[in-house]
């Protein structure tokens, strides 16, 4: 049963069939062709934690591909979870009523759980700073759309790269192309983990660890800034004491190369200035609009359809 739970079950052939697939689902839905490929199938899409992108543009996919869709928002206060029901209880539940099963949770290891019990296929949709493969496939899809290729490239991440599960999700795929270099751009308090760069020392990777946004900006033609994630923080003084450190200016695209992106999987708080919105190299809302094609593709994948 081919569960979506982490981007490491994926090779290279495989993650290039689906970023084709993508753009086949990219085509036909610009094209206003009919997609009945998952008729009589029924997608179930609960989320434990606030989302918009990632659940609307499941449930847009699994509409647009012919599927039903039942679901549930705030999971952890609107279902039987607030009162003391474990995930792998839910999740038999669901596969009793659902063809396949998109969850997100706050917890780490958490869709592992689900997967232990489930007769369904399942989609991680996120758990907690683990990983979301969705977000990095439509990522990936990102950076060829934009620039045609995904090799040869200076990719810089800045922000919280302690609790991205965009960022742990995205670089092992872009691992898996030649000659990339990386830029992890953050505070100590929020750098990335000491077994995310072992891994990449270990593997020969290229890639250098900065402490101020304006020493990456001129040599990234990828510019990826994270949101300081507010509920990842058991102090709010903590939180305080980051949030404003890793602020995108307008004045900073001076420093930026003409051709190069501006990437965020969203929502934003304050770290991109709204007035970059204008700028050609803000792909963040095209970056989001990709969700809806990856998203068409991974459902039949995961379906076998």
């Amino acid at each position: 049963m081919p569960n979506i739970i982490s981007v490491e079950q994926f090779n290279k052939n495989e993650v290039e069939k689906i970023l084709l697939e993508a753009s086949h689902m990219e085509e036909k839905c610009l094209s206003g062709k009919n997609l009945n490929i998952l008729e009589n199938k029924i997608v179930a899409c609960i989320f434990f934690e606030p989302s918009t992108r990632t659940r609307l543009s499941f449930e847009t996919a699994a509409i647009k591909l012919g599927a039903k869709v039942i679901s549930v928002e705030n999971a952890q206060e609107s279902s039987s979870t607030f009162k003391g029901e474990t995930i792998e209880d839910t999740t038999r539940i669901l596969c009793s009523y659902a063809d396949i099963i998109v969850m997100r949770h706050p917890k780490e290891g958490s869709a592992e759980k689900a997967v232990s019990v489930a007769t369904k296929p399942i989609i991680n949709a996120g758990d907690g700073s683990n990983q979301h493969p969705s977000q990095a496939f439509l990522d990936l899809y990102t950076i060829k759309k934009e620039h045609g290729h995904l090799d040869n490239l200076n990719i810089a991440f800045a922000g919280d790269l302690l609790h991205s599960r965009t960022l742990h999700s995205l670089v092992p795929l872009l691992m898996m192309y030649p000659n990339n270099t990386f830029y992890f751009i953050s505070p100590l308090e929020l750098a990335l983990p000491k077994e995310y760069t072992d891994e990449l020392r270990g593997k020969g990777v290229s890639f250098k660890e900065m402490n101020s946004l304006k020493e990456g900006l001129s040599d990234a033609e990828v510019l990826y800034m994270t949101r300081v994630q507010k509920e990842r923080f058991e102090k709010l003084e903590d939180y305080e004491k980051v949030k404003d450190l890793f602020l995108l200016k307008v004045e900073d695209l001076k420093d930026m190369k003409e051709k190069s992106i501006i990437m965020h999987p969203l929502p934003r708080v304050n770290e991109i200035d709204p007035e970059i919105d204008k700028d050609p190299r803000a792909a963040y809302f095209r970056q989001a609009q990709n969700g809806l094609y990856i998203r068409m593709a991974l459902l039949p994948y995961a379906l076998e359809a």
